[in-house]
């Protein structure tokens, strides 16, 4: 396509807020500054919501939304899943999540919170209720088991798959196999009768969101996902003297082991809620205990954006468009990578560090239009802009987003077009669609590589090719609209 074909105006089109917002804040956890990314919508009480491992705050998006009428929802992402910074150093139980979960709290400037966790994020309420009893009106665990020692001891022998990147892709399979089995079986690794959690395999894209978790996280989620699983016994329940609601779902893979907190003897603050075997059971077992743990305070999502993070976030006319600001110095340019890929899949982010860097639509963190077309993709760089507040003097694409740069500065006189930087890889990738042979990895997977080594050049580092993989199959597609817009020879975007 010619690259002045790409409809722009000079005026932007209204703003559509979305209807759960995603923020960063910059905290000091340990002695070491880390990003937490977090999801926030509602108003009302403020209740933290934790996410199970090995996934992130996506998870918690429906009951989000389901509880928005009744609380301020804020779901944080665990250090070192998603998109939050790992944490520094050794992790042999869960008190470095906790020391997070308060600075984040902190620097909300939040008193009281209520808190609901999910399987590991369940540990971590426990554990934030002893060292924030205050702080904390009260906490609601699901998926929170009782196991003896030599059960967690066999369940966690071969439970945590070894997902670091090596060349041949082998981490891929050994991440899928884990989401693949697991699906029938608790623990995955024991695929027996006994073990057996369901009749029949959930789909494969239930299957793609668990790899994807293991994937994006890489090899330090093992520690946590640990933590987690030793923190598993009714002693580390019995000090917390905060009102505490156990959720007794019996759709849980956990529900043989959660039933021995029925046998305990628990004080005055221990509501037991049983809940039916249906996810929408489940979910108004929860809202009939909610007020249980909520504080009295309210608050409004909208106040609790800090974005003091690197990830920052915009709105536009299709939602929030995401971007990444440098470390340390104000950007002077903005960089839009090429479709299919986002900032964490180029080269050398070292070697950008004046740069703020793009998430085009439909990929990564930015919200993707129901009808994608290169103009919400020049919308998306000239909020950026704007949010920017004229600090950025230049624009510059990677491979076909060149024509998006040259558009950008066509109708923003106060950035220059920068030169285009070459694409690491062209043409229509493999078809992405989840397969519960889980072959679609390891055919995206070579699909990367392959340009590599017909330029005789080195593939990249199994660690940025992992992440270029998990950004393509995010970003299908997106990816697939822009190229095949960005790429037709005499097409015009008529929007």
């Amino acid at each position: 396509m010619s690259r002045s074909a790409i409809a722009t105006t000079a005026e932007l089109p209204p703003v559509r807020p979305p209807s759960i917002r995603c923020s960063s804040a910059r905290v000091r956890v340990d002695g070491t500054e880390l990003d937490l990314h977090y999801r926030v919508t509602g108003s009302g009480p403020p209740l933290f919501a934790l996410h199970p491992s090995p996934l992130d705050s996506a998870f918690m998006a429906p009951l989000m939304a389901r509880l928005a009428s009744r609380a301020t929802v804020i779901a944080p992402d665990t250090p070192g899943f998603g998109d939050s910074d790992p944490l520094p150093g050794p992790i042999d139980d869960l008190s470095p999540c906790v020391r997070a979960m308060t600075a984040l709290r902190q620097a909300l400037g939040l008193e009281q919170v209520g808190v609901y966790g999910s399987a590991t994020g369940a540990q971590i309420a426990v554990e934030w209720a002893k060292a924030e009893p205050q702080a904390l009106s009260g906490i609601m665990l699901d998926n929170a088991a009782a196991f003896d020692d030599a059960e967690r001891q066999r369940i966690l022998e071969g439970y945590l798959p070894d997902v670091t990147p090596s060349p041949d892709g082998g981490h891929l399979a050994r991440a899928w196999l884990a989401a693949h089995d697991g699906t029938l079986f608790f623990p995955w690794q024991a695929p027996a009768t006994e073990n057996r959690i369901a009749r029949a395999l959930a789909p494969a894209a239930a299957m793609q969101a668990t790899a994807r978790g293991y994937l994006r996280a890489g090899p330090g989620y093992a520690s946590i996902y640990r933590a987690a699983f030793r923190n598993e016994r009714v002693e580390r329940l019995a000090p917390v003297a905060t009102p505490l609601v156990i959720l007794r779902w019996q759709g849980s893979i956990l529900a043989r082991w959660t039933g021995r907190l029925d046998t305990q003897s628990w004080g005055a603050n221990v509501t037991m809620a049983h809940c039916g075997p249906s996810l929408d059971e489940r979910w108004a077992c929860l809202e009939r205990n909610l007020e249980r743990i909520l504080p009295a305070n309210s608050v409004r999502a909208q106040d609790l954006c800090l974005e003091s993070g690197r990830l920052r976030h915009v709105d536009s006319s299709f939602g929030q468009i995401r971007y990444r600001q440098p470390d340390g110095a104000a950007p002077t340019r903005l960089l839009i990578p090429q479709p299919g890929a986002t900032e964490a899949a180029l080269p050398d982010s070292a070697a950008h560090p004046a740069s703020a860097v793009v998430d085009l639509p439909g990929h990564g963190g930015s919200a993707l239009p129901e009808d994608l077309r290169p103009s919400h993709c020049v919308e998306a760089v000239r909020r950026i802009a704007a949010a920017l507040d004229g600090v950025a003097r230049s624009v510059a694409g990677v491979g076909l987003s060149d024509a998006l740069a040259q558009a950008v500065a066509a109708v923003e006189p106060a950035l220059d077009q920068a030169a285009a930087q070459p694409a690491e890889f062209q043409g229509q990738p493999p078809d992405l669609t989840p397969e519960r042979s889980g072959a679609h990895l390891l055919r995206a997977w070579h699909w990367l590589r392959e340009p590599f080594l017909a330029r005789d050049e080195a593939p990249p580092e199994p660690v940025r090719l992992t992440r270029m993989l998990i950004d393509l199959i995010d970003a299908q597609a997106a990816h697939r609209a822009l190229r095949e817009a960005l790429d037709a020879p005499n097409r015009t975007d008529r929007s």
